[in-house]
């Protein structure tokens, strides 16, 4: 098979990249390890706020309907249950079905992979109803089964308290949340009202020191400042954060660099969302941990510099275009992630200085 473009993941990054890439008529391809498209939007029942300026406040589940809907109607290939497991000496992407390897040849690549949710390890922690939040929420807004009754919510960054008030609302005893930082930081003041409004308490300076259970969790003991706080649950479930998945560019030999406000390592990349591959582009939060706005506009960013290099649109009009999409992703980053868009500015640094020392190198 071949193709001008294509994008690795099918979530919120994958979809805006390949409906920008085949609105300039590019073609495009777009491949999914999933049933479906529409990565983690499908069990996100929250409203999604400073999203891009041609978006609508809503949730992730509309989103997602609304963005696999324009893809329809749009000549954009799409292979579902299929995941890259590598590349051939020739440079073509080797994807599979689990029963058969397809050959692919692309003109350029955007990996849009998105993140993998850090696990925390304690003793106790590999029994039945321990979980990252993520899968409570699938289970709980995709599956629609109550992950368990009485439920503890180990990290409070935004996510774990978008799926405590989840889990509050469907009926779930949400016994508190702990985090072992002296108080909140960041922008989820508004989801800490909401949850204590709820009866929701939150345990600073607190860690899990054992959980323990015949077959599945029955009990956890935390320690809560300089005492043990015993509590009886059914489900514990992990929200320290997000780091990006990075296999994809491993196997298309890019170079990484390291931000911890991004999420730790990823790849080096340029204002056009470039690696140092130049064949491929990085959309999402692949990119760097974010929000959905800044996942959708790193995507725009992509498919513009990718049409801009296969001459479908001209170099004006694509610098103009990038320009205002960085200005809009400054200011979404800056008002709540200020630290992220530092660290982004950071790795397009050093992709230049990079790229400097390259062709000195090459003279």
């Amino acid at each position: 098979m071949k193709t001008d473009l294509f994008i690795i993941g099918g979530g919120p990054a994958g979809l805006h990249a390949a409906s920008v890439a085949a609105t300039y008529g590019i073609e495009t391809m777009i491949v999914d390890e999933s049933f479906s498209l529409g990565g983690q939007l499908r069990q996100q029942t929250q409203q999604l706020r400073n999203l891009p300026k041609s978006f609508k406040t809503q949730t992730g589940t509309a989103l997602a309907k609304q963005m696999i809907e324009k893809l329809r109607q749009l000549d954009v290939t799409k292979l579902v249950k299929h995941t890259m497991i590598g590349t051939y000496q020739d440079g073509r992407i080797g994807v599979t079905d689990g029963h058969r390897t397809i050959p692919i040849s692309a003109n350029k690549i955007i990996v849009a992979t998105g993140a993998a949710e850090e696990a925390c390890a304690f003793p106790g922690w590999t029994l039945p109803g321990v979980m990252t939040v993520g899968a409570a929420q699938i289970l709980l807004n995709r599956e629609y089964v109550r992950p368990g009754k009485n439920a503890l919510i180990l990290g409070s960054n935004n996510f774990a308290l978008q799926v405590a008030k989840q889990l509050a609302e469907g009926g779930v005893n949400v016994k508190g949340i702990i985090e072992n930082k002296e108080r909140m930081e960041g922008n989820e003041t508004e989801t800490i009202d909401q949850l204590q409004k709820i009866g929701v308490p939150l345990y600073f300076n607190s860690t899990i020191q054992r959980a323990f259970g015949r077959e599945k969790v029955e009990k956890v003991i935390l320690n809560h400042g300089h005492k043990a706080l015993e509590m009886d649950v059914d489900l514990i479930c992990i929200g320290k954060g997000l780091s990006p998945i990075l296999e994809p560019f491993e196997i298309l030999d890019c170079h990484f660099t390291y931000e911890q406000a991004l999420g730790g390592w990823l790849p080096v990349y340029s204002l056009s969302m470039q690696t140092s591959n130049p064949s491929v582009y990085v959309a999402g939060n692949a990119a760097g941990i974010t929000d959905m706005g800044a996942i959708l506009l790193t995507a725009e960013i992509a498919a513009v510099s990718i049409a801009e290099s296969l001459e479908c649109v001209n170099n004006a009009d694509a610098d103009k275009t990038r320009k205002l999409l960085w200005q809009e992703l400054e200011q979404i980053e800056s008002e709540s992630f200020k630290r992220t868009f530092q660290a982004r500015a950071n790795v397009v640094k050093r992709f230049q200085e990079e790229t400097d020392l390259s062709q000195v190198n090459g003279q």
